[in-house]
């Protein structure tokens, strides 16, 4: 985590990440005010190793691991009663943004942190989601016709 004035940045090492590669990212103006009350008075309160340089910090005190988010994952499916997995929420994220701007679906590529374009296929629901929605309009439409004035 850095910040430059008023702007901040999230860096993760290539040790950290699925894809072997460094990350970094600056983060969005709307979620600054958060990360800074976060930082400021909440990391401090749970991190038991000052030498920490973790920005997620655990219930234990130390660095937030893979295994811890997997858990709060299974934690929060359990919540909305819907199994949802890390990889689950990577391909909602890129499905929403195909969805909301599929003109930039390359950005995706960014976002999920790849560097081969062509993982995309394996995140994209995009066609499943239109796929239902057409068939939903068909199913309408059909009730529609079946009810004629008069029957009951």
């Amino acid at each position: 985590m850095l910040s430059e004035g008023a702007r901040w940045f999230i860096f993760v090492p290539a040790n950290e990440t699925k894809t072997g590669a460094d990350i970094d990212f600056e983060v969005s103006d709307i979620l600054v005010p958060y990360l800074a009350y976060y930082i400021e008075t909440v990391r401090p309160k749970m991190i038991r190793d000052r030498q920490c340089k973790a920005l997620w910090i655990s219930t234990l005190g130390g660095a937030f691991s893979y295994e811890g988010l997997v858990k709060s994952f299974a934690r929060l499916s359990v919540r909305l009663g819907v199994r949802v997995s890390p990889h689950d929420a990577r391909d909602a994220a890129f499905t929403l943004w195909a969805i909301a701007a599929p003109d930039q679906v390359g950005v995706a590529r960014d976002l999920l942190t790849h560097r081969d374009l062509r993982m995309m296929r394996h995140y994209n629901r995009v066609k499943g989601i239109e796929a239902s929605r057409a068939y939903r309009r068909v199913i309408s439409q059909m009730r529609r016709q079946a009810r004629r004035p008069g029957d009951s």
